[in-house]
């Protein structure tokens, strides 16, 4: 009897595509990029690039480190740092993906980008790609005095990308506070530009906004001030384009959560929250805000975390002042240095399990540990990377 011949049969596309591909970590796709011009625009294809953000398989975590020498921004960059495989708890930084003139004040991470302010505009960094998109300044008669901030967010559900410019600023001669608001949407085939949002709720006060915010769900949230004493959280649907205002809880019943350096907003458990850190290097506690209702302007519950006491010596009293950078999306919350040194080290803040640990940063150039003035940013993009890029 003859033996059949076994046919060779091709992996269709769909199977290529949602199988194979889309569990590659983006540093290889973009490599496979070069194998085809049909791969080529496979992986570019906004189909495949929004289900590589939904496949859960995903490579070992990634840090990007910004260090911006505030002597000589061009001397800018980004740092991409990888998991030691033989350490845990350390961080090596990968020289082959360092991003030369990228990188300032850190605004967001979101959906694999990340958002800074340079020179007063916002960019758009996707460190995937390596793409990086510069918006053009909202208005030209802004001065100093304006207090303002840029918002990145998206919307699933339109698959649209935005950017909220908010501003504000305190007329003494009037005794009152105006601001303003612009949109700026990032559509696929159509040149973008800054369009005026106006809050149309009754209750929508003006105010002074805060320098960085989030978003969770299609909407964009940041803090701001209505007056000296007064802070809220506002919130705008990139759908609906509506603002709303919900009163920020005072501390103890009575004190205004003042200080914004210790305060910043981050998503926990799929709602947005307020991180007080101000009792954290006396006592070890951080106090947790949740917006339990975003339709109830006083729905708000508390929760106090407190460090365990094997691990206090991290934290209290200790020569280092850490400041918050945001979470991962299981909940680990990060605390920077504000000033550099070697070596160089960070904090990762578990809040569900109330774990802290301590985190090696190796391979940082020696010359950083030298220069007078310079900034640091950290942001931890954990599953999730985007191979999405931009039009503007």
């Amino acid at each position: 009897m003859k033996r059949r011949r076994l046919q060779q049969r091709e992996i269709p596309n769909d199977v290529v595509m949602e199988e194979i591909l889309a569990r590659l970590p983006a540093k290889s796709l973009m490599r496979f990029k070069c194998v085809s011009k049909v791969w080529s625009s496979l992986i570019s294809s906004r189909y495949f690039s929004n289900r590589f953000l939904t496949v859960p398989t995903r490579p070992r975590p990634r840090i990007y480190m910004c260090l911006q020498d505030n002597n000589d921004y061009s001397n800018s960059v980004t740092l991409s740092l990888a998991l030691d495989t033989t350490n845990p708890n350390r961080f090596v930084v990968d020289h082959n993906l360092t991003s030369p003139r990228v990188g300032g004040y850190v605004l967001q991470n979101l959906c694999g980008f990340m958002c800074y302010s340079f020179i007063s505009k916002p960019r758009i960094y996707n460190p995937a790609t390596r793409q990086l998109v510069t918006l053009p300044a909202p208005i030209k008669s802004q001065t100093e005095e304006d207090a303002y901030g840029y918002y990145f967010g998206y919307d699933p559900v339109i698959d649209q990308y935005n950017v909220l410019w908010s501003t504000g600023v305190y007329v003494k001669h009037l005794g009152e506070i105006r601001s303003e608001h612009r949109v700026f949407v990032l559509k696929a085939g159509r040149e973008g530009s800054w369009k005026k949002a106006s809050p149309t709720a009754p209750d929508f006060l003006p105010n002074i906004p805060a320098k960085r915010g989030m978003c969770i769900d299609g909407v964009i949230y940041y803090m701001g001030w209505t007056g000296r004493y007064n802070l809220v959280l506002v919130s705008f649907h990139i759908r609906s384009r509506d603002f709303k205002m919900i009163q920020v809880p005072r501390r103890d019943g009575d004190e205004v959560l003042l200080r914004m350096k210790n305060v910043s907003l981050i998503e926990y458990g799929g709602k947005v929250t307020i991180i007080d850190q101000t009792n954290l290097r006396e006592k070890g506690m951080l106090d947790l805000w949740a917006v339990e209702d975003a339709g109830n302007k006083n729905s708000w519950s508390r929760k106090t975390m407190v460090v365990q006491s094997s691990q206090l010596h991290l934290v209290i009293n200790n020569i280092t002042i850490y400041n918050m950078k945001g979470t991962t999306h299981d909940n680990k919350v990060f605390f920077i240095p504000e000033d550099m040194f070697s070596p160089f080290h960070i904090l990762s803040y578990d809040l569900g399990s109330n774990d802290m640990i301590k985190i090696e940063i190796k391979g940082i150039p020696d010359h950083w540990f030298s220069i007078d003035k310079s900034t640091v940013n950290v942001m931890l993009m954990d599953q999730s990377e985007s191979l999405v890029y931009l039009e503007t």
